[in-house]
C-alpha cells in the first residue's frame, strides 16, 4: 500500500496554532490533563476519539470550532491576541515583548492553563531591564527560551543601532539562569560579546546574527564565547549571513560535541571541521541539503546527518524542513526523520506539511492517524494526507472512513492505482462485492 510523499521548498506560513492527540479529559493530575473550563473540557474530549472516528469534512471543521472555544481558557492570564502554539490541546509555545512579560511573569508560573508550557519567545523592549529583575525572582519550570533581539523600529522599520544589544540579550539570558536550551536572535556590531554568558544548565545555544551593513563582526563576537561560563553546553549552533574563517569555528568550545555552522562559506568549513574536530559526533552545515553521499566518508556523512537533525530545527524553517525530508527520504533513516519533523512540529504547528512528514515516518498507524488528522485540521484539501491517512486506516480495519480519505485522493489524482486497490479491499471488507469490482473497474492497466 503505497504512501505518498510530499515535498515542498517554499516559504511556510509563520508558526501560529494547531492541535495534536493523547488529551485526557479523565486526568486527575492537576495540570497535566484536568480541563481548565468546560470549553477546555469539550476540546480535550474531542482530542482523545481522533483517530477512532470518521474524521471528514465535518470532523475538521468542529475540531477547529472546539479549539477557537476554548482558546481564551488555554491562554489563562496571556494576552488574547497572544502568539502561542497549542497542540496536545495545551498551550506549549508562547511569543511575548519582555514588556509584557515583566507583568505576568508570576501569574505565567501560576497558571494551570500554562501547566505544559514547553517554550517562550521574549522580543527585547524597553522593559526589558524590568522583566530581569522579574525573572531572577520568579523562576519557571519552562528552560527553553528564544530571546529575540528584534532592533527594529516597529512603526518605521528602522534599524535602530546595535550599540549595547548583545549586552541586553546576554543579561536577559543570564536571568533565566535554569536554561537548557536558548536562542539568541541578535545584531551585531564591533562592540558586541557573549562573553558575559554564564548558564550553569545550559546544554544548547543556538545564535542567530541578523547583521546587516558592511560590518562583519561574526568572527570576533563567536570568539568571545570561549570567555563564557557555559560548563553543560554540548550542542551549539551558529547562524550567519557572512563568511567565517574555518579557524574561528573549530576553536569554539572544545567541550561541545555538537556543532553547527551555517553561514556563506559552510562549504569551506565542513571539511577543516571533520579534520579539525575529530571528538565531534554531529556536524550542522546548512547548505549540504543535497551533497552526494560517494563524496563524504561514511564517519562524515554520518556526523553531517546528525547535525541536521538535531540543529537543524533551528535554522530557517525551509532549510530544516528540506533538510528532514532528505534524511527521511533520501537517506532512508526513519527514525531521525523522524526526530527531524517532531522538533519541527513544535516550532512551525502551523504547516499541514510537518504533520504529514511525520505521520508518514512514524510507524505506529494509531500516531500516524492522529499526525494526518492534524494536518487536516490545517489544511483540510491536503491531498497526499488524505492518501497516507486512508492508508493508515485499511491497515487498521476502518473500512468506511478509509474509503472517504482515499476518494479524497482520487479527486486530485484519478489514475492512482494503489487508491482504487485500497478501496475495493475495504468495499470487500464490508460485503459491498459490487462497489469493490466498480472500484477495480478504476484501475488503470499495467503498462507493458
Amino acid at each position: 500500500m503505497p504512501s505518498i510523499v510530499a515535498h515542498r521548498r517554499d516559504n511556510p506560513h509563520p508558526p501560529a496554532i494547531t492541535m495534536t492527540k493523547k488529551a485526557n479529559p479523565t486526568t486527575s493530575t492537576p495540570g497535566a490533563g484536568d480541563p481548565l473550563g468546560p470549553k477546555h473540557a469539550k476540546l480535550l474530549e474531542f482530542l482523545a476519539t481522533r483517530g477512532q472516528v470518521e474524521f471528514d469534512a465535518k470532523q475538521v471543521k468542529r475540531g477547529q470550532q472546539l479549539l477557537k472555544q476554548a482558546r481564551a481558557e488555554l491562554l489563562g492570564p496571556l494576552p488574547k491576541d497572544a502568539t502561542v502554539a497549542i497542540f496536545d490541546g495545551w498551550v506549549r509555545r508562547v511569543t511575548l515583548s519582555t514588556s509584557e512579560a515583566a507583568a505576568l511573569w508570576p501569574e505565567i508560573a501560576a497558571a494551570p492553563a500554562l501547566a505544559q508550557l514547553e517554550e517562550i519567545e521574549l522580543r527585547i523592549d524597553d522593559g526589558t531591564e524590568a522583566w530581569v529583575e522579574v525573572a531572577k525572582r520568579q523562576p519557571l519550570r519552562v528552560t527553553r527560551f528564544h530571546f529575540n533581539g528584534d532592533n527594529v523600529d516597529p512603526d518605521t522599520g528602522e534599524v535602530l543601532s546595535e550599540d549595547e544589544n548583545s549586552g541586553r540579550l546576554v543579561a536577559a539570558a543570564n536571568a533565566v539562569g535554569y536554561a537548557t536550551e536558548l536562542v539568541l536572535e541578535v545584531y551585531f556590531d564591533d562592540t558586541s560579546s557573549l562573553a558575559g554568558l554564564g548558564l550553569p544548565e545550559l546544554t544548547c545555544l543556538w545564535v542567530k546574527a541578523m547583521n546587516c551593513g558592511l560590518i562583519e563582526p561574526d568572527a570576533a563576537v563567536m570568539a568571545t564565547l570561549k570567555e563564557a561560563r557555559l560548563p553543560r553546553l554540548v550542542r551549539l549552533g551558529w547562524e550567519s549571513y557572512f563568511s567565517v574563517e574555518p579557524a574561528v569555528v573549530i576553536a569554539l568550545l572544545p567541550h561541545v560535541t555538537e556543532l553547527g555552522f551555517f553561514g556563506k562559506n559552510s562549504n569551506a568549513v565542513l571539511p577543516e571541521l571533520v579534520a579539525a574536530r575529530p571528538s565531534l559526533t554531529a556536524i550542522g552545515v546548512l547548505s549540504l541539503d543535497s551533497d552526494d553521499p560517494d563524496a563524504l566518508d561514511d564517519d562524515t556523512l554520518r556526523k553531517l546527518g546528525e547535525g541536521k537533525r538535531l540543529l537543524g530545527p533551528r535554522t530557517r524553517y525551509v532549510q530544516a524542513f528540506n533538510a528532514g525530508f532528505r534524511i527521511l527520504h533520501t537517506l532512508d533513516r526513519a527514525a531521525d526523520g523522524t526526530a527531524q519533523f517532531a522538533a519541527l512540529r513544535g516550532r512551525n504547528c502551523q504547516d499541514a506539511d510537518v504533520h504529514f512528514q511525520y505521520g508518514t515516518a512514524i510507524e505506529d498507524d494509531h500516531e500516524a492517524v492522529n499526525a494526518f488528522c492534524e494536518a487536516l485540521l490545517l489544511d483540510p484539501d491536503h491531498a497526499p494526507t488524505h492518501n497516507n491517512l486512508g492508508n493508515a486506516l485499511v491497515r487498521l480495519g476502518r473500512w468506511r472512513p478509509a474509503i472517504w480519505h482515499l476518494k479524497r485522493y482520487l479527486e486530485v489524482e484519478p489514475s492512482w492505482a494503489s487508491g482504487w486497490e485500497n478501496i475495493a479491499k475495504a468495499h470487500r471488507a464490508l460485503g459491498e462485492e459490487e462497489a469493490a469490482l466498480a472500484a477495480e473497474a478504476n484501475i488503470p492497466p499495467k503498462e507493458a
